[in-house]
């Protein structure tokens, strides 16, 4: 009967603990690919900056504190968080297929822009002549030197 007992609370303390154990401080899911867009987002911008020392942390740094800053959250509760969502890969797939989702609208709307501004017929913009006041008067003092010299002649 001790053998049954002890079996039961085993089972039960086993059980009990396949909960959800999600720790203090970690971004749920909704809130984690909102952030993960947004520095995916500015992961892409990085491509723009020049490849030089230092250039990492003079330029991305305070693009990547904007985001976090943005959504309420630090870089160090973004770890956190990102590290607990790699030990559930379920979790984190789901996450990624919302992120991508919400990516691929950026771009879709990003493209849609592009082609409607290909599609217009682009204004001419009139090229500024030269001035005409200063070729009148390049033409007045010649006119002048023609009727001077054939004055004194």
């Amino acid at each position: 009967m001790r053998k049954y007992i002890i079996l039961f609370f085993s089972a039960l303390t086993v059980l009990c603990s396949c909960g959800d154990d999600k720790p203090d401080g970690i971004l749920d899911e909704n809130q984690m690919a909102d952030v993960l867009t947004d520095v995916h987002i500015t992961n892409g911008t990085m491509f723009s900056v020049p490849a030089i020392s230092d250039s990492l942390y003079k330029y991305g740094l305070g693009r990547y504190m904007l985001v976090f800053k943005q959504h309420g959250t630090d870089s160090a509760q973004f770890t956190r968080s990102y590290k607990y969502y790699t030990r559930d890969v379920e979790k984190l797939v789901a996450i990624y297929d919302v992120v991508n989702k919400k990516l691929q609208k950026k771009s879709d709307s990003l493209n849609k822009i592009y082609i409607k501004q290909q599609q217009q017929p682009q204004k001419i913009k009139p090229q500024n002549p030269k001035p005409a006041q200063s070729t009148d008067t390049a033409n007045k003092i010649k006119r002048k030197l023609a009727k001077d010299t054939l004055n004194r002649i």
